[in-house]
């Protein structure tokens, strides 16, 4: 399994994690689209898949005005590639430095996750 395999297999789980809490919390109070973004196309993009914008605001409950407002900050802070106008039908693709990125957080996360130690509940 290669590096990147390992990361967007890290970055599914996240997905399914936080889809799994928005079930038992409001979105107001755990959503975030840019982020949920970022992580949908960095496994679509491992997968072969296409990703739009419009499948993301699907998948994650959010309307599609906030949806390409995120399109376009996230065009304009050069970690998608795209014309920046938050087109949904587009296809979404992270740019060299947004993919950087991503490997480099999901890359933290596992360094976190196997280095975690349980603590002990002092007993008395």
């Amino acid at each position: 399994m290669t590096g990147n395999d390992e990361a967007a297999q890290l970055a599914d789980a996240i997905l399914r994690f936080r889809r799994h809490r928005t079930r038992i919390f409001s979105r107001d109070i755990v959503g975030e689209p840019a982020w949920e973004t970022m992580l949908e196309i960095f496994v679509a993009d491992a997968r072969g898949l296409p990703m739009t914008g419009r499948l993301v605001a699907e998948r994650h409950h959010v309307p599609g005005a906030v949806m390409s407002r995120w399109l376009k900050h996230l065009t304009a802070d050069g970690l998608l590639v795209g014309d920046g106008t938050g087109n949904l039908d587009d296809e979404l693709a992270l740019s060299g430095a947004g993919m950087e990125k991503m490997e480099e957080v999901l890359i933290e996360a596992r360094s976190l996750k196997d280095t975690f130690v349980p603590r002990t509940r002092a007993v008395g």
